[in-house]
C-alpha cells in the first residue's frame, strides 16, 4: 500500500524530471547545432549510440534508442549527407547495412561532449564533490531500476529494451 506522502513525494520527484528532460532537450538541440547546424537534436543520441557501440544495423539503433525506424531513417540520411556517419553493406548480411560512424563525425561529435563535459564541470562548481558523487550513484541506481521495470513488464506492454 502506498502512503499518500510517497505519492506526493513520487509526484514532485515527476515534476522535477520533467524540468530536467526540458534542460536536457534544449542542451541536445545546442549540442546538434554545435555539431551541424542542419542535423536535428535527436540525431546525437544516434551518434552517442555508435559511439558507444559501435557500427550497427539501423534496427538495432531503432531499438535501443526506442524510436521508429521512419525517424531513424530521416536521421541517418543527414547524418550521412553531412558526412558524419557512413552505411556499408553488413558482411554477415549482404541484404543489411551497418552504420558507422566517419572520422569526422567522431571527432565533431567529441568536441561537443567535451564542451558539454566542461559546461557540467563549470555549473557544479558551487556543489561540493560527495554531492556530484550521491547524485551520479542514484541515477545509476535509477536506471538499473528502469531497466530492470522495463525488463519484467516488457511482455506485458511491449516495451522494447531501451539503454539508459
Amino acid at each position: 500500500m502506498t502512503t499518500e506522502g510517497r505519492r506526493s513525494t513520487v509526484r514532485e520527484l515527476e515534476r522535477e524530471f520533467n524540468r530536467l528532460f526540458v534542460r536536457r532537450r534544449f542542451n541536445a538541440l545546442q549540442i546538434a547545432r554545435r555539431l551541424d547546424p542542419e542535423i536535428e537534436p535527436a540525431s546525437y543520441s544516434v551518434l552517442a549510440a555508435l559511439q558507444h557501440d559501435g557500427p550497427q544495423r539501423m534496427t538495432s539503433i531503432a531499438r535501443q534508442l526506442g524510436i521508429g525506424k521512419p525517424t531513424l531513417s530521416r536521421q541517418l540520411a543527414t547524418l550521412a549527407e553531412r558526412g558524419l556517419v557512413t552505411k556499408d553493406t553488413d558482411p554477415l548480411d549482404g541484404r543489411a547495412q551497418l552504420i558507422s560512424l566517419t572520422q569526422e563525425g567522431l571527432e565533431r561529435l567529441q568536441g561537443a561532449q567535451q564542451e558539454r563535459a566542461e559546461r557540467y564541470l563549470t555549473m557544479l562548481e558551487t556543489w561540493e564533490e560527495h554531492e556530484i558523487e550521491t547524485l551520479s550513484g542514484l541515477l545509476s541506481k535509477l536506471n538499473r531500476t528502469y531497466a530492470d521495470f522495463d525488463a519484467a513488464h516488457a511482455p506485458a506492454c511491449g516495451a522494447e529494451e531501451v539503454r539508459p
